[in-house]
């Protein structure tokens, strides 16, 4: 599959403009005499790069000094990617909770066009564990996180994945069906977590819930992982609401304020090194 990725859908317009994008990143400031002989790229085919970079706000240019440097477009989109990113660090006190609690595999997911890709992980004690290694990719329709993640996106999203990739059947519970998968979408928004109820993998169920950020948008999700003969249907019912609980107390702590009485007690969490207040856990347990 990568060798094909390679060669069938290479864009030589767009790799030049990613090397160009890269090498100023590599300078910091450099004029584009100096760009030309660092890419050996003729300055006329240079210039017609970067004039449309800049007026897409990739790359900036000092008129007086004639120097190109990075653009603020690219500032917004290591923002974006460093909040998805710090995600992982701002939930692992939560995610080692929800682990020792339950003893099973707690994961964090991002959304990366029709997969999900893991960027945390506190595997379970068990000798049997549903542990998915941070980097691996699941099929968004078919996973827990997956699914709270796709519940809160705009439409188009589910419609780009369908058109890329379609729904691949993994069990014979995989939901390959685009209304149907529209109406359990409807059903997550409502109860606030999403299932996996052997649907990427026979013998696996998971449950999950969303993480937002200060502007109110989903970016990540938790999940709770285990084998069908741990977690029961009841039992994850069960658990959903306490996943939903945690989630909504990482997306406070990147920002948001959705949760009101969260923000009021979340750096008290059961799982806050410094938390005295034992308040929190019995609210937490009386979820259960």
């Amino acid at each position: 599959m990568r060798n094909v990725a390679e060669t069938q859908y290479r864009i030589g317009a767009l790799e030049r403009a990613l090397e160009i994008l890269a090498a100023i990143g590599d300078a910091g400031e450099i004029t584009l005499g100096q760009l030309a002989a660092r890419l050996q790229i003729p300055k006329g085919s240079l210039l017609r790069h970067l004039r449309v970079l800049e007026h897409a706000g990739y790359v900036t240019r000092a008129p007086q000094a004639k120097v190109y440097s990075l653009g603020p477009a690219l500032i917004h989109l290591g923002f974006v990617a460093r909040q998805r990113l710090r995600v992982s660090e701002v939930a692992a006190p939560a995610m080692r909770w929800l682990r020792d609690r339950y003893d099973e595999s707690v994961h964090v997911g991002i959304l990366s066009g029709p997969d999900v890709v893991h960027v945390g992980v506190a595997p379970g004690g068990h000798a049997v564990k549903m542990a998915v290694p941070v980097g691996e990719r699941t099929l968004a329709h078919v996973s827990a996180l997956g699914k709270a993640l796709l519940a809160w996106a705009p439409p188009s999203t589910l419609e780009a994945i369908v058109s890329e990739r379609g729904l691949p059947q993994l069990t014979a519970r995989s939901i390959t069906d685009v209304d149907r998968l529209r109406r359990e979408f409807e059903q997550i928004r409502e109860r606030g977590w999403a299932i996996d109820d052997e649907e990427s993998a026979n013998g696996l169920r998971c449950v999950a819930a969303p993480v937002r950020d200060e502007r109110d948008d989903v970016i990540a999700a938790i999940s709770v992982s285990a084998p069908t003969s741990r977690l029961s249907r009841s039992k994850a019912r069960e658990i959903g609401p306490v996943v939903e609980r945690v989630a909504n107390h990482v997306s406070v702590r990147l920002g948001w304020a959705g949760d009101a009485e969260g923000a009021g007690w979340a750096a008290a969490a059961p799982w806050a090194e410094h938390a005295t207040d034992q308040q929190p856990a019995q609210r937490i347990a009386e979820a259960i």
